[in-house]
């Protein structure tokens, strides 16, 4: 599955861990088709940057400070700068019952910590090919 590179998107990393943002930044960067990599270090600076906006990709960490991800989850739909269907949960750990939650709240794509290149870029890929429809 390829991409246009001459869309050039931005993408919105909302994760507490800043070694984690920096891997997802390489990994964003190495695809070669964003143009702005923005990043968010709790839900309240997320929510702040998705309300301001408009990503074509969101990748977003469950389990954070001041705001979970499922929080901001539920917040998307009064947001219509940023759909639900450009997010993909990145999470260390990931039970039933977050899970059902996140996929009651639209959302089907997940990497679970720790994902290599490879799988992180056929995940993105494949919500950026159905985002651009």
């Amino acid at each position: 599955m390829s991409i246009d590179n001459k869309l050039q998107r931005d993408v919105l990393i909302v994760d507490d861990d800043k070694n984690i943002c920096e891997v997802l930044k390489e990994y964003c960067h190495n695809m070669g088709c964003f143009k702005n990599i923005v990043f968010a270090n709790d839900g309240i600076t997320a929510t702040q940057k998705l309300r301001n906006q408009k990503f074509s990709l969101i990748l977003l960490d469950m389990n954070m400070p001041k705001k979970s991800g499922l929080d901001l989850l539920n917040e998307l739909d009064k947001n219509a700068i940023n759909q639900r269907d450009s997010v993909v949960i990145v999470s260390g750990t990931l039970e039933k019952n977050v899970i059902s939650k996140v996929l009651e709240n639209g959302v089907k794509t997940f990497l679970v910590k720790p994902f290599d290149e490879a799988s992180f870029q056929d995940r993105v890929l494949k919500v950026l090919a159905a985002t651009t429809k």
